[in-house]
């Protein structure tokens, strides 16, 4: 009777309508009314507290003291008994207990949680976490090698960093503080810095998780050397520090399974350098603004679906029940990845259409019109790497055979072959036209002389000359300098291609145009001076032409043939 006349109580309708997942029954913090059932206790102790926790001490033997210790909580001192510790407030049972297995060292929470939702359905949830109580190992081999191991990977960090700032300082040094930006972000500088800057949590997720670790290893053996397994707060301290180092282990290994990303980027920068292996990114460059247009046009449709399939299937499968999973499942769909079984059970007809129309409009249109949008851009990038690229062996060889050239002193880096050319080209700038660069207050405008520099080193033919090459560097060998040649000459005829057979002819007529022109103009000059000649002869009546009288159509030749416009 008196259930019968009380009111319902007042619960969120989201709660555990849906499956629970290990995070809600991993953390310690949404645990209220802890109960402790001790081993050191007997088996009629234990018994009598059971009975106590589900009766809330109503059945308590007079003259024994209620062994649930959270069910007199808010009742007044003289009640002798309390609330049941399961009543209609509760959403969630939890049973959990700690086991250390020493021949694995190590440690292990195991966690059992019974869910209640509004219908009347109990979600169950068994949940095991478990770390090693030894955070690099306990063979001394597998020791070594994760220390040898994390010593190089701090060294390829100390040096990455080393570079970056290195080449910092030089383009401020060069274009000043003020245009570093400008001259020295780009995205692989960016994945660089992610990568060296990304390391700091990583390496504060491994402490802190090294920290938690031995934190627990101190509290158990505390525990152990004082006696005080069955004490209740230093049990409940060795929980929350077991609790501590899951949450710490767990987070470890989020931030871990990120840094791969940053270290695929990297060797997309590396790929970058290596023309058969850059076609995967290039083609991914070139074709990214496609891709985002497309994207756009199809997440309009999977948003739809995703709508629709909420409204079709919500009320009967959980992962159609909110927007969210719903959305997760039209991605699963359009991978192939479809649960027709338990669809076709909600109805035949509305799961049919739903599939017929999903199949032909989002996985067999719109998949190949993606597909078909990279590898169209994908043949573009292959024709424009051509069939004679060189491969990843012969790079390979080339780079261990300059490796070896230059130790043996026959080889010179390319870096210091570049670094002679731009300082030539500077000087020699500032040397013929340093008042171009000069401002107002008398400084130098470094940044244009630096440019103009660059665009002299590509126009100028003096610059790439074999005498200057050999003059700036004399230990520069003779076979290296030809080697040069045939590379700057092979990327020269690939970014410019010889004309075809009809542009050579159309060339070669318009070659013939100016100079008929030419002549034309010359024979125009030849008539002027004869009839100045003629002229000269009828008015003054002299049969001798002085040559002054010539000099000014003498002087409009001597011009056009100091501008070689005359043939020689």
């Amino acid at each position: 009777q008196q259930w019968w006349g009380k009111g319902c109580y007042p619960i969120p309708s989201y709660m555990n309508n849906l499956p629970p997942e290990d995070w809600m029954v991993e953390s310690l913090d949404f645990f209220h009314r802890p109960e402790w059932l001790l081993t050191a206790n007997s088996l009629e102790e234990l018994n009598e507290k059971v009975i106590d926790m589900e009766t809330g001490c109503q059945g308590t033997r007079p003259g024994r003291e209620c062994r649930c210790t959270t069910c007199m909580e808010g009742a007044p001192e003289d009640a002798v008994s309390g609330s049941p510790w399961v009543d209609e407030k509760t959403r969630r049972i939890t049973a959990r207990f700690l086991v250390f297995t020493p021949d694995y060292g190590q440690w292990a929470m195991v966690s059992s949680a019974f869910f209640m939702s509004r219908s009347g359905h109990i979600w169950k949830r068994i949940v095991v976490q478990s770390f090693y109580m030894s955070t690099y190992g306990t063979d001394v081999p597998g020791v070594v090698t994760l220390v040898a191991a994390l010593g190089v990977w701090c060294l390829m960090l100390a040096r990455n960093l080393l570079v970056e700032t290195r080449e910092i300082f030089n383009t401020a040094r060069i274009f000043g503080p003020g245009k570093v930006l400008k001259h020295y972000v780009d995205f692989w500088n960016i994945v660089d810095w992610i990568s060296i800057l990304g390391s700091i949590p990583l390496l504060l997720a491994w402490f802190s998780y090294d920290a938690a670790v031995a934190a627990v290893n101190d509290a158990a053996d505390k525990m152990i050397r004082e006696g005080t397994l069955s004490d209740v707060p230093a049990l409940n301290e060795l929980y929350l520090l077991v609790d501590d180092a899951n949450w710490a282990n767990k987070l470890q290994r989020y931030v871990l399974c990120l840094y791969p990303i940053v270290v695929m980027l990297r060797l997309f920068k590396s790929f970058h350098a290596q023309p058969r292996l850059a076609l995967v990114t290039r083609t991914l460059v070139e074709c990214y603004v496609d891709i985002a247009h497309f994207g756009l046009v199809l997440s309009v449709i999977a948003t739809t679906y995703t709508v629709t399939g909420t409204c079709l299937f919500g009320q009967d499968l959980y992962y159609y029940a909110n927007f969210q999973r719903s959305l997760h499942a039209t991605f699963r769909m359009i991978l192939g990845d479809s649960d027709w079984d338990d669809m076709s059970n909600v109805g035949l007809v509305p799961a049919g259409v739903f599939h017929w129309t999903f199949n032909v409009l989002l996985r067999t249109i719109m998949l190949n019109m993606l597909l078909a949008i990279i590898m169209d851009t994908y043949t573009k990038v292959k024709e424009s790497v051509g069939t004679n690229a060189e491969t990843l062996y012969s790079q390979a060889m080339e780079i261990w055979r300059r490796f070896w050239g230059a130790r043996a002193g026959n080889w010179v880096a390319f870096p210091d072959v570049m670094d002679v050319l731009e300082s030539t080209a500077v000087k020699i700038l500032e040397k013929e036209f340093v008042d171009r660069y000069r401002a107002a207050d008398g400084t130098l405008d470094i940044e244009q002389l630096m440019v103009d520099a660059k665009e002299m080193m590509d126009t100028d033919e003096s610059l790439v000359s074999t005498r200057h090459i050999r003059e700036a560097l004399p230990r520069l060998g003779w076979k290296q300098v030809q080697e040069m040649f045939a590379g700057a000459r092979a990327v020269y005829e690939k970014k410019y291609p010889p004309p075809s057979d009809d542009m050579k002819a159309l060339n070669q007529l318009r070659l013939d145009v100016l100079t008929l022109q030419e002549k034309v103009h010359v024979l125009k000059l030849g008539v002027n001076i004869v009839n100045s000649v003629q002229r000269q002869k009828a008015t003054q009546g002299q049969e001798v032409i002085h040559a002054a009288q010539l000099l000014p159509p003498l002087q409009q030749l001597n011009e056009l043939a100091e501008q070689d416009l005359l043939s020689p």
